[in-house]
């Protein structure tokens, strides 16, 4: 029995899947899905890439067939063979990427599939645009003019008009697929107040995400998926983050993230700096600190405090404009990051699709990217050195992708960011500045990045890590540095690591010089 509480039979469930099986080939997507879904709930859906969410969510909209089980709706049977019939059953998905049409008008999005006519066949625009604004009403989205082209809106407000539509006829089931992954932290606290309303009006809500401090945030119940089964179901209140990490990525992994780490900040000094600056700093005195082979230090710092522009002034991808900067003790001057690359330093980008990959291009091609010299032969690329290295490195990260050849795009945003750390590891580094090194990817991968990332550590890497989340800092380092407005706010050692003593020493800094 897989380790969590298996889903029971559910009295109250206006939604119930039983034994709920689908294969693709030889690929076992779904493995026996149990599931029940309560009017007026918000039901959390977690589990990593390829747990099987997107197959369920398939089966539900009538997407995709199942194979084998049961699936009621309001206790009858329920069997979409067609979105169509989704939608007449009352069942809508908001899914992750729009489905709007960007040169239509709000209402005309919002009322595509049901127009109001005239004599004719003529759109009745009157009509058109109170049923609009009816439906952006009943969700709270006064401020938006139907008459508007989708085109002229932001991320948040194109979300809310797809959860508009989707709301249009008599919706009873509302799937969201990770409604949050491209709002702000204010966007989001308004999809929230948009989630509760609709649970108040008694609308069954399915919560498909990864970050789980929302789940916590919004939802009544959870279920957890892995490897196509579901292997856990419980109320919010009842359980813990740490114990959905553990059902979703199996108790091997969740130890890997939990394991408590010995502190190892005695090595020979790899880096330092001296009052390094970078142009954007309002102060002269820069940053100053070391950092040791062996040793993980982390870099904490509220949104604008110069994280970001510190590892870049270290990699002469931004100069710095006063300041020193040491490589074991003896001064450098790089004149720009392909200095940086030969003494032996990588950067882990914060965007990893803008500046850390060539989507378009083959795996093996982005994974050589920094060590071309190493596959290459007379200044032409040896494509079987390629694809060797490839599979040697893909191996070390333990990358999941099907062929050397296939297009970076392919792959999960886990598995993008284990091929940007691969290029690295090829080049054999031995300083790694790491800028949000599991932005975007799910729980399981950020496992085995944070895995992958003490296994460096120990092999004697010297790794700068920045982060916005707190407890990945506090899970990987043996220090950490609090930076505000560019400069160095206090030093935090292993043994008084806390979000609390972190955002103090963060607020505490800008709050000072506020005053002056």
């Amino acid at each position: 029995m897989p380790d969590g509480i298996r889903p029971s039979a559910d009295a109250e469930a206006l939604l119930h899947l039983s034994g709920v099986r689908k294969r693709f080939g030889g690929v076992v997507a779904l493995d026996g899905v149990s599931f029940a879904l309560r009017a007026g709930e918000v039901h959390a859906l977690v589990g990593e890439n390829g747990a099987g969410k997107s197959t369920l969510i398939k089966i539900l909209c009538g997407i995709v067939q199942r194979d084998a089980g049961e699936i009621e709706l309001a206790g009858a049977p329920y069997d979409p063979h067609a979105p169509g019939d989704a939608k007449s059953a009352g069942i809508q998905v908001v899914h992750q990427e729009f489905n709007l049409l960007p040169y239509l008008s709000v209402a005309e999005n919002i009322c595509f599939e049901d127009m109001p006519r005239k004599h004719f066949g003529m759109v009745d625009y009157t009509s058109l645009y109170a049923k609009a604004r009816k439906a952006l009403d009943a969700i709270g989205l006064a401020d938006v003019d139907v008459r508007r082209p989708v085109e002229s809106l932001g991320v948040a407000h194109r979300q809310l008009v797809e959860i508009a539509r989707a709301l249009m006829g008599e919706s009873r089931i509302l799937i969201l697929d990770e409604p949050t992954a491209t709002l702000t932290e204010r966007e989001t606290q308004r999809l929230f107040t948009i989630i509760a309303g609709l649970r108040a009006k008694g609308v069954a809500i399915v919560f498909v995400s990864h970050h789980l401090q929302e789940v916590f945030a919004i939802c009544d119940r959870v279920t957890v998926l892995r490897n196509g089964a579901s292997v856990m179901t419980a109320d919010i209140a009842a359980t813990t983050p740490e114990q959905l990490v553990s059902n979703m990525v199996g108790r091997q992994l969740a130890a890997a993230m939990a394991a408590e780490k010995t502190v190892d900040t005695g090595g020979k000094t790899a880096l330092s700096l001296r009052n390094l600056r970078h142009p954007a700093s309002p102060f002269a005195e820069g940053v100053s600190f070391d950092l040791h082979y062996g040793e993980m230090l982390g870099i904490a710092g509220l949104v604008g405090s110069g994280r970001t522009e510190l590892l870049r002034s270290i990699f002469a991808a931004d100069v710095a404009v006063s300041g020193e900067l040491q490589r074991e003790g003896a001064p450098r001057s790089y004149r720009n990051p392909g200095d940086a690359i030969a003494d032996g330093i990588g950067f882990v980008t914060e965007d990893r699709k803008e500046e850390g990959l060539i989507l378009s291009m083959p795996i093996a091609a982005n994974v050589t990217l920094a060590s071309l010299k190493d596959v290459s032969r007379l200044g032409l690329v040896d494509k079987n050195k390629e694809s060797r290295l490839t599979q040697k490195l893909g191996g070390e990260v333990r990358l999941k992708y099907g062929s050397p050849r296939d297009a970076a795009s392919t792959l999960s945003g886990g598995n993008q960011q284990k091929v940007v750390l691969a290029k690295w590891l090829a080049n054999k580094p031995r300083v790694l500045l790491l800028d949000e090194p599991t932005r975007g990817v799910d729980v399981g991968a950020k496992a085995e990045i944070y895995a992958l990332l003490r296994g460096l550590a120990e092999q004697g890497l010297a790794l700068l890590i920045v982060s916005s989340e707190l407890p990945e800092l506090i899970t990987l380092c043996d220090r950490i540095l609090v930076m505000s407005k560019h400069r160095i706010a206090g030093e935090v050692a292993r043994k008084d690591f806390s979000e609390e003593h972190i955002l103090n020493l963060a607020y505490k800094d800008e709050r000072r010089h506020g005053q002056h």
